[in-house]
């Protein structure tokens, strides 16, 4: 069975979207025996750095084996590295069978993405052409791998960008971590409205949200009433688990050079990401039939 697709993202920064990637995909992959890949599409590469830790995506930049070099080698060269070349396996600090792997990201993907723009604009093509341009290599990329994982995790960049738009509209499931706070939630209704709602046109069907409350403080009254009132209103589509504001959270995405059990990494925290990736299982086994990944695939067949 293929792989279930699902794409990280929210409007704006700071609300732990990549600690969410990396604390979800360890929890799947350990406890729930899943093997997990993680894509990050993010050119700030805090993903990257705390899956893989400093040396090792380094060494992956200078070996051109991050997403830059994918996307930019189909316009020098007009033919893409093989996206499996670019996959870093087991690359977790964690000690056990934790089986995560990287597609790593770099601060040049900014500028891939805008250079890609530019030249395609030159030559006359429209956005809708270069948007779908873009889903298609995506999709050729992960197409030679969707069998060999049960779950494909993907960091978008904050905000809305041709590249995101691409993962959004791939995944079978977006999720949305978000603090609970009124400013938060209003980003979260502008998505719903406008930028989802564009997203399930362009991939011919509605994608599954999930929303996540971060940086949670049980003790801030404000913080308690936006969770309940998202919970109120989202229903099953708010995860019952809220990641608090912890100082463990922060030490867990601090890679260590020796490995470590999950209790070790996630302190006080780990019961909560364990069972972040338990409500998350038992929410995907509940769906139907993965839609993203077909929509797609059928793009890619499309002349």
């Amino acid at each position: 069975m293929p792989a279930r697709l699902v794409s990280v993202i929210n409007m704006k920064g700071g609300v732990g979207k990549s600690t969410t990637t990396v604390s979800l995909a360890e929890s799947l992959a350990l406890h729930q025996r899943r093997r997990v890949l993680v894509i990050d599409l993010d050119p700030q590469t805090n993903c990257s750095i705390m899956i893989a830790g400093p040396e090792k995506w380094n060494a992956m930049r200078e070996a051109e084996r991050t997403l830059d070099f994918f996307f930019e080698s189909y316009i020098v060269q007009q033919k893409a590295k093989p996206f499996k070349s670019l996959i870093e396996k087991n690359v977790s600090d964690l000690k056990g069978k934790a089986d995560v792997a990287l597609c790593a990201s770099a601060p040049e993907f900014r500028i891939v993405e805008r250079d890609m723009i530019e030249s395609f604009v030159k030559r006359g093509f429209q956005i809708d052409q270069i948007q779908k341009w873009i889903c298609e290599r995506f999709a050729n990329g992960i197409k030679n791998v969707v069998n060999e994982y049960d779950y494909i995790l993907i960091d978008c960049p904050p905000g809305i960008s041709l590249f995101a738009e691409a993962a959004l509209i791939a995944a079978d499931a977006i999720l949305v971590p978000t603090i609970p706070d009124y400013v938060s939630r209003l980003g979260l209704i502008t998505f719903r409205k406008r930028a989802l709602r564009l997203i399930n046109e362009r991939r011919g069907g509605p994608s599954q949200l999930m929303v996540l409350a971060t940086k949670y403080d049980d003790t801030f009254s404000l913080h308690r009433s936006e969770a309940q009132l998202l919970k109120d209103n989202l229903g099953e589509a708010m995860f019952d688990v809220r990641i608090p504001q912890h100082v463990d959270i922060a030490k867990a995405a601090e890679w260590s050079e020796t490995p470590r059990t999950f209790e070790q990494k996630y302190g006080a925290m780990a019961p909560i990401i364990k069972k972040l990736g338990e409500e998350w299982s038992s929410c995907m086994s509940r769906t139907r039939d993965p839609l993203g990944m077909s929509m797609i695939f059928a793009a890619v067949a499309t002349p």
